[in-house]
C-alpha cells in the first residue's frame, strides 16, 4: 500500500506541475512541469518519490505511436531525397561534439575516454555501457554528462524554439479527409509491432518502447497508404507526463556527484554544441528550403528522440523529419560511431 500511495504522489506532484506550468504559459508544460517539479522537490525537501520503470514504457509507446503516425508513404519516400543531408548533419555534429570533448576535458580534468563518450550525442544507456568497456572511462561521470545534456537540451532548445515562428506543414483537415479506423491495419500493425519490440529487446537495441512503435506504423501505412490510427491529445498529454516524471528522477540520482567545476564543463561544452546545431540548421535551410529553419534545428540539437519529438509536436515543426535525422544519428553513433570510438579508445590506453 506504501508503493501505490509513493506512486500516487509522484503522479499527482505531475500532472499539477504540468497543468501549472499549462495555466501560466511555459511552453512544454506536461514535460517540463513534472521534470523541473520533481527535481527540485527531491533536492529541498525529504519526500519520497517512486516511479516505475513501466509508467515510462506507457509513455514511451503512446509517442512512439503518434510519431509513427507522421511516416506517410509519401513522407517515407521523401526520406530518401533527405538522405545526403542526414549525412551531413550527423557527421558535422558527432564530428563537434568530438572537438568539445577536447574542451571538456581541458576545463574538467577528465580523462580524454570519459570526455569523448560523454560527449557522443548517442543515448544515455548506449554510452555507459560503451564506458564500460574501456577502463579509463568514469562510468558515473559519462552518466552525468549524458543524463545533464539530456535535461540541458530539454530546457534550453524548446525556449529557444518558442521564439521561433512554428511550421505550416500540418494545414487543417476537412471531414473528407479524416481516415477511417480500418481494424485490419490496426491489427496487423499491432503484431509488427509486438515482434519488432522483442526482436529489439533480444539484440538490446535502444528505446525499443519507442521504435517499435515507429517502424511497424511507418511500415504499414507505407504498405497501405492509410493512416492507422491518431492518437487523442489527452494520450499524449499522459505520454508527456510519464516521460517527464522519468527524467526528473533521473536527473536527481546523479545530481548529488556534481562539483562546480564539473558543472560548468558540462553546460559550456553543451550550449556551445547546441549553437553549432543552430548554425549547421540555418546553413541546411539555405541548401535544402523546403523544410524550415525550425525543422532543421529540432532535427540537429543533440537531445533524445523522445524529447526532440516531443518539441517538435509542440512546436509544428515536420514531425517525419526530425524522427527521421534523429533516427540515423542513432544508427550511426550506435552501429558505427561509437564502436569505432571504444576500440580506438581501447588501443589508446593499451598503447
Amino acid at each position: 500500500m506504501q508503493k501505490q500511495w509513493l506512486i500516487f504522489r509522484t503522479f499527482l506532484i505531475a500532472a499539477l506541475s504540468g497543468f501549472a506550468f499549462y495555466k501560466i504559459g511555459v511552453f512544454l508544460p506536461w514535460l517540463l512541469g513534472p521534470m523541473i517539479a520533481l527535481l527540485l522537490l527531491r533536492q529541498v525537501t525529504k519526500l519520497e518519490f517512486i516511479w516505475p520503470k513501466l509508467l515510462r514504457q506507457i509513455g514511451l509507446i503512446i509517442l512512439g505511436v503518434q510519431i509513427g503516425s507522421s511516416f506517410t508513404r509519401q513522407a517515407v519516400e521523401l526520406m530518401w531525397f533527405d538522405f545526403p543531408l542526414m549525412i551531413l548533419l550527423t557527421v558535422s555534429v558527432v564530428g563537434m561534439a568530438l572537438v568539445l570533448s577536447i574542451l571538456f576535458m581541458k576545463m574538467s580534468g577528465e580523462s580524454l575516454a570519459t570526455s569523448i563518450l560523454g560527449s557522443l550525442p548517442g543515448g544515455l544507456s548506449q554510452m555507459v555501457l560503451l564506458s564500460e568497456e574501456v577502463k579509463s572511462a568514469n562510468s558515473t561521470v559519462v552518466t552525468l554528462m549524458q543524463t545533464f545534456r539530456i535535461f540541458a537540451v530539454v530546457t534550453i532548445v524548446p525556449f529557444l524554439t518558442a521564439w521561433i515562428p512554428k511550421g505550416t506543414h500540418f494545414d487543417e483537415l476537412s471531414l473528407n479527409d479524416i481516415p477511417s479506423f480500418d481494424v485490419s491495419h490496426f491489427l496487423f500493425f499491432l503484431g509488427m509491432g509486438v515482434i519488432l519490440f522483442i526482436l529489439m529487446k533480444r539484440i538490446h537495441f535502444p528505446l525499443p518502447e519507442l521504435m517499435a512503435p515507429i517502424l511497424s506504423m511507418a511500415i504499414v501505412q507505407f504498405i497501405t497508404d492509410q493512416s492507422v490510427v491518431e492518437v487523442p491529445t489527452l494520450l499524449l498529454i499522459v505520454s508527456q507526463l510519464f516521460v517527464g516524471a522519468h527524467l526528473g528522477l533521473q536527473l536527481e540520482k546523479v545530481s548529488e556527484q556534481f562539483t562546480l567545476r564539473l558543472f560548468w564543463s558540462i553546460l559550456g561544452t553543451n550550449v556551445l554544441l547546441i549553437t553549432f546545431c543552430a548554425f549547421m540548421a540555418y546553413l541546411l535551410m539555405f541548401i535544402h528550403p523546403v523544410n524550415s529553419f525550425l525543422d532543421f534545428f529540432i532535427s540537429a540539437a543533440p537531445g533524445g528522440i523522445a524529447e526532440m519529438s516531443i518539441t517538435a509536436l509542440e512546436t509544428g515543426a515536420d514531425l517525419s523529419t526530425v524522427t527521421s535525422f534523429h533516427l540515423f544519428r542513432i544508427f550511426f553513433i550506435l552501429l558505427l560511431a561509437g564502436p569505432l570510438v571504444t576500440m580506438a579508445l581501447k588501443k589508446w590506453v593499451k598503447s
